[in-house]
């Protein structure tokens, strides 16, 4: 299976750093630095990705799986934030 640089596709996974008080966690998906949506970090859609293909979907859903221990440590110190 080939290897996807991210970095070509203009993708980011960032993570939330502030407190989404209560929120299941999850983390926000830009493509070309615009916010196109949000995925659970089991792989699923949160909302928006709409456009997207599902090549493209499923791609980015197994590169935040493969990473979910770290954007869950992430996560668990941001929802201990006042803001």
């Amino acid at each position: 299976m080939p290897r996807y640089d991210f970095g070509i596709f203009g993708i980011e996974v960032r993570t939330n750093e502030h407190n989404h008080k209560g929120q299941k966690a999850h983390v926000h998906i830009y493509i070309g630095g615009i916010e196109q949506g949000s995925m659970f970090l089991d792989g699923t859609v949160k909302d928006g990705l709409n456009g997207i293909s599902g090549k493209v979907k499923k791609i980015i859903a197994r590169a935040i799986v493969i990473d979910q221990e770290k954007y869950q440590e992430l996560w668990d110190v941001y929802q201990s934030s006042e803001y």
